[in-house]
């Protein structure tokens, strides 16, 4: 049996596992409109929840990525949810109002904790691979109501939100509008984030957050100080 082979068999029989964890976990579809799709042919879901009003919607679950008590909610046209793979959301809601909105998730990318994903007004969300999300984290593109000047015209336009590979978020944080956060960064507990910070190897701190140390690394491993993990690459 070549490469090929194997790999065939071996997605079939991961295939057909995904088909058996998710039969008796009642996942709750309530999808009004034309050309909605869910594709997920290969994902682990337990006590997922998928709320759907419009048209030419479309979430695309990557393989062998595991969902717990997610809920996502779109009233609009034309948006997207891609998840990678080999992700893991536990207690994450995703909600997608107005048309146009799309939510992008790195491969290998955890939520850990009660995580709220917020697009609106056409606008994205972007995490890039491998990052990590502790509890309590908020991420919102605008700010869902108006704020007018003495015109009365809008003046708090939407804007994108991007994390870039390898984030740590930590507890309690939220990045607003217009956040865009570079690679191999930290975000402390509480952070609140609205500027770009395009400087790999960051750690962010403080309300509003700035920049408090540089030149960093991080790794899910728990190691002694002074000790170097093995999961670390050096960068040339």
């Amino acid at each position: 049996m070549n490469k090929k082979e194997l790999v065939v068999k071996y997605r079939t029989l991961v295939s057909l596992a995904c088909g058996a964890y998710n039969l008796p976990t009642r996942l709750l579809r309530r999808i009004r409109g034309k050309d909605n799709r869910i594709e997920a042919p290969c994902a682990l879901m337990r006590r997922v929840k998928i709320h759907c009003s419009g048209s030419g919607n479309r979430i695309v679950i990557g393989d062998f990525s595991v969902l717990k008590d997610v809920s996502i909610y779109i009233s609009g046209n034309n948006n997207t949810v891609i998840i990678g793979s080999w992700c893991h959301l536990n207690g994450t809601q995703i909600c997608m109002e107005d048309s146009g909105n799309t939510l992008k998730v790195g491969e290998k990318t955890r939520f850990l904790g009660k995580t709220h994903l917020a697009a609106i007004e056409g606008t994205a969300i972007t995490i890039g691979e491998n990052c990590l999300f502790s509890s309590d984290v908020h991420f919102r593109t605008g700010d869902s109501h108006s704020i007018l000047d003495r015109e009365g015209r809008r003046i708090n336009a939407s804007r994108d939100i991007t994390l870039g590979d390898h984030v740590w978020v930590g507890t309690r944080v939220m990045c607003l509008k217009g956040a865009e956060v570079a690679s191999r960064s930290v975000l402390a507990a509480g952070a609140l984030v609205t500027g770009q910070f395009r400087q790999p190897g960051c750690i962010l701190a403080g309300v509003p957050a700035k920049v408090v140390k540089t030149d960093i690394d991080w790794s899910i491993l728990r190691v002694g100080l002074g000790e170097i993990p093995a999961d670390f690459v050096k960068e040339e």
